[in-house]
């Protein structure tokens, strides 16, 4: 009733005038086009959050390398922008991308070092280290050609397990990922499902080793913390900085990295490209570098949230984060159909 209330007055106020509000006038009063999504997107799929964090990790890996100057990863990022601005003619782009490759090459390594001497830790089971999460991403890319078979996912699945049980993964994130990878490949639904519990059928963690697992954990959180600011350190950006830096991310890099991938891309990073999920707009407008910067700053409110701006994709509607909020984007499934809006 509510509803069809409103609907009869926004009627109302069109029938009224033919002329429709500017832009300047529409944020005076509540009107329905701050909320406009674009009839294409009704019913595309939305990317889970285990695949928007795969992807994630895989996109700082890259950012790791970058910071760390290594050409390892600077060229090949650098050859991938001027191919896609090459494509579509923007030679002013293309230019600008070579002097920055030249005056990066000047001071860049060869061998990247992404990781920095530190001490062994015991993780728990629902977090994956970066040789796990690339080694999953490589089983995604293989799993995604058209010529692998039955024979070579039963191949993929039983090593990508291996390496869950081996690093202690728990069963509830070791499915989600087995059944992400499963829906990247070309098997059908059913087989799908009889494949993922064939795999898992003696994957169950032992007592022992949960109980080793809790106590380690227990024992770490008690004797160290996993970051302690500086006693200079007087705000979240700062202390946002500061693990980045101790992480060997560049903060630079990153906003870098987000915001020309993003937006010369049309929403696709490096990790979620591999991972067939894109960045679109609610308005169904194509995404540009102003609003690829605007929706990595979200990052910094993610962090200044004590991370609940991210996990809020795990119960928003729409699984949007808090950098989806401000820019108005979602993430999408790219290689699953349209489904309806009514069951």
């Amino acid at each position: 009733m509510h509803s069809n209330k409103i609907g009869k007055a926004v009627e109302a106020v069109e029938a009224n005038s033919g002329t429709a509000l500017s832009a300047k006038e529409s944020r005076e009063i509540i009107t329905p086009y701050a909320f406009h999504v674009a009839p294409d997107l009704l019913g595309v799929p939305l990317a889970s959050p285990t695949r928007r964090g795969l992807a994630m990790a895989i996109d700082g890996l890259i950012i790791a390398g970058l910071a760390s100057a290594s050409m390892v990863f600077i060229l090949p990022l650098l050859v991938y922008l001027i191919w896609l601005r090459l494509k579509l003619q923007k030679y002013g782009q293309v230019l600008l991308l070579i002097v920055l490759g030249f005056i990066t090459a000047t001071s860049a390594e060869y061998a990247p070092e992404l990781l920095f001497d530190r001490p062994a830790q015991t993780h728990d089971s629902s977090e994956l280290d970066i040789e796990t999460t690339a080694q999953i991403a490589i089983s995604a890319v293989t799993l995604g050609k058209e010529n692998c078979h039955e024979g070579c996912v039963a191949k993929e699945l039983k090593s990508v397990r291996r390496l869950l049980q081996k690093t202690q993964v728990s069963r509830e994130l070791a499915t989600d990922l087995l059944q992400d990878l499963l829906e990247n490949s070309q098997l059908t639904a059913e087989r799908q499902s009889d494949m993922l519990q064939e795999v898992l059928k003696n994957y169950p963690m032992s007592d022992a080793q949960a109980t080793n697992i809790k106590e380690a954990a227990k024992s770490e959180s008690t004797s160290n913390v996993w970051y302690l600011p500086d006693q200079n350190t007087k705000s979240i950006l700062e202390w946002v900085k500061g693990v980045l830096q101790d992480l060997g991310i560049g903060f630079g890099w990153a906003v870098f990295y987000f915001t020309v991938l993003v937006g010369w891309t049309n929403g696709q990073t490096v990790g979620k490209k591999m991972f067939k999920i894109k960045i679109v707009r609610l308005d169904g407008q194509p995404l540009d570098l102003w609003q690829a910067f605007s929706r990595q700053g979200g990052y910094g409110a993610g962090f200044a949230t004590g991370l609940l701006g991210f996990l809020q994709i795990y119960w928003d509607p729409n699984r949007q984060a808090i950098q989806d909020k401000g820019s108005g984007t979602v993430v999408i499934r790219l290689n699953k159909p349209r489904q309806p809006l009514h069951h």
